[in-house]
């Protein structure tokens, strides 16, 4: 007996064929019932894996690893039944067949390129679930191995092992390590621990680019990068065209910054300053502050729990995230990130929260999310109530920034006017030396991962040494098989994902740009305690969830296209809109 699926194409294509005069109307009623069949499987589907990713995440065993691979697989492939009640902690899968259904993405294929489904609700549901169907057409063996590459190389990093001078470090004692140490000679020695791992990794990126570029083969797309920006409403070019502006507006300052930078490490390391070498240099999310500066901002957060504090400020706003904060994990943690196993129902934070200025900035970042996810509508479809993920890093890195921000730091932590100048400077240090060499390396990842998907069997070593020149003035060892690319923690799986820090720094910019004008008046009052700042962010961007394309929500909530001098402006002291010094 043939699949409803199949029918419903016999009967789709029978109507074309008779050139019948509504055919948009017959295309979107069968896309329709196609939805009403799918979309509570694939629902049940993404609770079970997320939360086989928070089991993942919080044990770090071998054994939850299998059972995150084998969910997907089991989704993909095998017949389990139609159990209608959800039991997550079974790891059993509900569904049969979706994403590996080759009648399913013909369907859906043709329905895409017929150019019938003109409801805007439909159109971008069909464009989601064409894309969730691309990774599976290319058979069910090379499918499971690009699986398993990705979870292999996404969740490695937290449990590697490195050994220098005999002894044993984690990563996280690696960063440790690396950032108190004055010691000359072990940078150098990290570097080679590290590499050494990058070079065993380096093959399965390579592997897992080409396994991915052979499912944009099967698409008529030329790689897989296309295929990912097509899939979130980015247009490649833009974004590249973007990034070259924005390294020409930031080129001149960042020499500068470099030059304060070098002249800090050479002292450190109580060396010259061409005698610096590449492992010097922090990785992207460190700090460049001085250790007066970092101790003066964890000296004002002594009374109070980051935890408390965030979650005090989200309330004061009217965004609640205290029950969200009920159920995470945020003491220990080798992952910081949310996991969303059901929008309000069931919103987990997990990470590694200290009682410190930084742990501060990191749970703004995490409240901003669940504040974020929490107020999306459930009027919105299920499939389009997940946000883009550029607006919804952007809200978080708004809500991180507010940290950084002089005046709302002053609102939440009383300090005297003396303290006042001093973070007024240290405010200027961090946005005019540590965030622009951050955007300033992240352009390195970002066009690496372009370029590699492009062409994967360049010589990556002489990229990676190329682009570290061009956008940081840091000269890498041009080596055949160096690997050092391989280590960048931005690069770890090549998700093509770099680029969404850039936007959402600019997104982030450009929402307090907004709520600064539209709801504080310029500046002239408290965003703490204000409902207003909520009630703003609810109506004009959370609600939408992913209703419209990225740019165009944000066009609706700041009343302006998408524009970077805001953020760039903050990074060359060209504007008070990022900082208040």
């Amino acid at each position: 007996m043939k699949t409803l699926p199949y029918i419903l194409l016999s009967v789709m294509l029978l109507t074309f064929s008779l050139g019948c005069l509504d055919q948009g109307k017959q295309a979107e009623s069968i896309f329709r019932h196609y939805l009403n069949q799918k979309t509570g499987m694939i629902r049940n589907h993404s609770k079970e894996s997320s939360l086989a990713l928070w089991n993942v995440w919080i044990s770090g065993k071998d054994s939850d690893y299998k059972k995150l691979i084998n969910i997907e697989l089991d989704f993909n492939k095998l017949n389990r039944g139609n159990v209608e009640v959800f039991i997550p902690d079974n790891f059993s899968t509900i569904t049969r067949n979706v994403f590996t259904d080759e009648e399913d993405f013909d369907l859906l294929k043709r329905l895409k390129h017929s150019g019938l489904i003109n409801d805007s609700l439909l159109s971008r549901q069909l464009t989601y679930l064409y894309h969730l169907f691309v990774g599976s057409q290319i058979g069910s063996d090379k499918y499971k191995k690009i699986l398993e590459s990705q979870v292999k190389l996404t969740h490695s990093p937290g449990t590697l092992k490195y050994t220098i001078d005999d002894i044993i470090y984690s990563a996280r004692q690696l960063d440790s390590l690396r950032e108190n140490s004055r010691d000359n000679l072990l940078p150098g020695k990290i570097a080679k621990a590290v590499q050494q791992e990058a070079q065993k990794k380096a093959p399965d990126i390579i592997r897992l680019v080409k396994n991915r570029n052979e499912i944009a083969l099967t698409l008529g797309l030329s790689d897989y990068y296309y295929v990912q920006f097509e899939s979130k409403d980015i247009s490649v070019e833009k974004v590249k065209a973007l990034i070259d502006e924005i390294e020409l507006m930031t080129r001149g300052p960042y020499l500068e910054a470099k030059e304060v930078i070098d002249k800090k490490l050479a002292k450190r390391f109580r060396i010259k300053v061409e005698e610096l070498r590449p492992w010097h240099y922090i990785e992207g999310n460190k700090s460049y502050l001085p250790l007066r500066f970092t101790l003066t901002l964890d000296s004002l957060l002594h009374s109070a729990e980051p935890e408390k504090r965030a979650a005090d400020f989200f309330d004061g706003i009217g965004l609640n995230i205290q029950p969200v904060i009920d159920k995470s994990e945020l003491k220990n943690r080798t992952v910081t990130s949310m996991v969303n196993i059901d929008f309000r129902n069931d919103l987990r934070l997990i990470g590694h929260i200290s009682d410190t200025f930084g742990g501060l900035t990191e749970m703004m970042h995490l409240g901003g999310h669940a504040a974020h996810y929490t107020n999306i509508s459930k009027e919105i479809p299920w499939l389009l109530q997940s946000p883009n993920l550029i607006v919804a890093e952007g809200v978080a890195r708004y809500f991180e920034n507010l940290a950084y921000d002089r005046k709302w730091l002053g609102e939440v932590v009383a300090f005297d006017e003396k303290t006042d100048e001093e973070v007024g400077l240290i405010m200027q240090h961090f946005w005019e030396v540590d965030r622009l060499f951050r955007i300033r390396k992240q352009m390195v990842a970002a066009n690496f991962e372009r370029e590699i998907y492009f062409n994967p069997d360049q010589d990556l070593d002489h990229l990676w040494s190329e682009l570290n020149l061009k956008y940081l003035g840091i000269r890498y060892p041009d080596e055949k098989g160096a690997c050092y690319w391989a280590a960048d923690k931005y690069l770890t799986s090549l998700p093509c994902y770099v680029q969404n820090y850039i936007l959402a720094d600019i997104v982030a910019a450009q929402l307090k740009h907004a709520i600064d004008i539209r709801v504080l008046e310029g500046g002239s009052l408290k965003m703490t305690n204000n409902k207003k700042v909520g009630e703003y962010l609810i109506d004009n961007l959370f609600r939408y969830g992913d209703l419209v394309p990225w740019e165009k929500l944000i066009e609706k909530s700041t009343g302006e296209p998408l524009r970077p001098d805001y953020y760039v402006n903050g990074l060359i002291g060209n504007d008070d809109d990022m900082k208040s010094p």
